[in-house]
C-alpha cells in the first residue's frame, strides 16, 4: 500500500475551512440582519395603544395640567398601559407592554424581541402567544410549538405587567 502525502491529506481540509470562513464572513450578523418582519409585527402590536407623548402616572393615565378643565367624558373603565419586565433568555430579550381596560387585557405590544438568526422563532411565537393570551385573558396558555423558549419569555413578561396592574 502506498503512503498518502501530507499535502494530499491537508489540502482539502484547508480549502473547506477557507470556504466555511468566507461563508461566515458573508452572512449578516445579528446587528446587520434585516428586521423588517419584526418591525412590521411591532407596528401591528402597537395598534390600539395611546400615542400621546405625555408620561403616564401609576394609574396609566396622563395627568392633566393643574388649573385646566377637560371636557366631561363618560366615566368608563380606566385605561392603563403597563410595561412588563424585560425577560432575558437563551435567544435574547423579550419585553412587552399591556393595555388594560379595567381588568381586561385589551392589547399586548412587543417592545423588544429577538431578531437576527432567531427571527423565525420570534415570528412564530409572538403572534400566537398574543392571540392565546388575549383570548384566555391569562398567561396560563400553551407555548407555541417550535418556539417554546420565546413563548415562555413572552408570557413571563406579560405576567409581570399583570402583576403590576
Amino acid at each position: 500500500m502506498t503512503e498518502v502525502g501530507f499535502a494530499r491529506r491537508v489540502a482539502p481540509a484547508l480549502v473547506l475551512a477557507a470556504a466555511g470562513g468566507l461563508l461566515l464572513f458573508l452572512l449578516p450578523s445579528g446587528a446587520d440582519s434585516d428586521t423588517s418582519a419584526s418591525e412590521d409585527a411591532l407596528a401591528a402590536d402597537n395598534a390600539g395603544f395611546p400615542s400621546t407623548g405625555a408620561s403616564a402616572g401609576p394609574s396609566g393615565a396622563a395627568a392633566a395640567p393643574s388649573g385646566s378643565t377637560s371636557p366631561s367624558t363618560p366615566a368608563g373603565p380606566a385605561k392603563r398601559v403597563i410595561k412588563g419586565d424585560a425577560v432575558n433568555f437563551r435567544f435574547g430579550t423579550v419585553q412587552v407592554r399591556v393595555l388594560m381596560v379595567g381588568k381586561k387585557i385589551q392589547n399586548i405590544g412587543t417592545l423588544t424581541a429577538p431578531g437576527g438568526g432567531y427571527q423565525s422563532y420570534t415570528d412564530r411565537a409572538i403572534p400566537g402567544m398574543k392571540a392565546e393570551i388575549l383570548a384566555a385573558q391569562s398567561t396560563h396558555v400553551a407555548s407555541i410549538s417550535g418556539a417554546t423558549y420565546t413563548s415562555k419569555a413572552y408570557a413571563q413578561s406579560v405576567q409581570s405587567a399583570l402583576n403590576k396592574a
